[in-house]
Order: structure tokens, then C-alpha cells, then sequence
């Protein structure tokens, strides 16, 4: 024989089973949009001084691939109040919206827009 509950009881186990539902749901839609937001983002980018740029940008490894003129360089993330800026060994490309500022040792920093 089953006995099922009543009155406060029940309310509290409905509450409680509804919560759970919900914790699970926003938990689930935050996991998969969590997924979505470390996947690596690719971009091309023609700069001013005409340097063509093919950016790999990895979220999750907070880093930058670029190749430019045959050269494939690997750029860590570094602390930006603005934008997402990725240097190495005097190399750094600064991504702005839909622009980055690339500056390279032994030229003037030229500005790139996405194709």
C-alpha cells in the first residue's frame, strides 16, 4: 500500500523537485553555451600597409594564432582593459571590434580590418 503525502510535505517536495528542474536547465544551458564560447574563432584580416592576416583565436588556451607573410606565430593572451591583445617577442596584435592594431619590431604598427 502507498502512502502518499499531503499538505506541507508535498508543497515542500514539489518546490524542491521544481528547483532542481530549473537548476538543471539553466545548469545545461549554461554548459552548452559555455561549450560554444571556448570553441576557437577564425577571422582573416587585410592591414593597411596590405599584410594579409589569418587569426585563430583559442579561448579556452587564452591564445592567437597568426599567420602572417608564410610565418605562423603563437601569441599568449595579455591583460587588456580594452579589446583582446595577444603579444610575443615584439609582436602584438591588438583586436579592437572589428579591427586589430598589428605591430611588428622594425615597422609601424598598421591597422587590419576583417574581411
Amino acid at each position: 500500500m502507498q502512502h502518499r503525502q499531503s499538505g506541507i510535505f508535498a508543497k515542500r517536495r514539489d518546490k524542491a523537485g521544481s528547483a532542481l528542474a530549473v537548476f538543471a536547465l539553466a545548469f545545461g544551458l549554461l554548459a552548452s553555451s559555455d561549450a560554444s564560447a571556448q570553441a576557437p574563432i577564425a577571422a582573416q584580416y587585410v592591414c593597411n600597409d596590405g599584410t594579409p592576416v589569418a587569426a585563430t583565436f583559442f579561448p579556452q588556451r587564452q591564445s592567437a594564432r597568426l599567420q602572417i607573410g608564410g610565418k605562423t606565430l603563437n601569441l599568449p593572451q595579455r591583460l587588456s582593459a580594452d579589446g583582446g591583445r595577444y603579444a610575443k617577442g615584439g609582436v602584438s596584435f591588438w583586436v579592437k571590434g572589428q579591427q586589430a592594431t598589428l605591430t611588428r619590431p622594425n615597422s609601424k604598427p598598421t591597422i587590419c580590418r576583417t574581411r
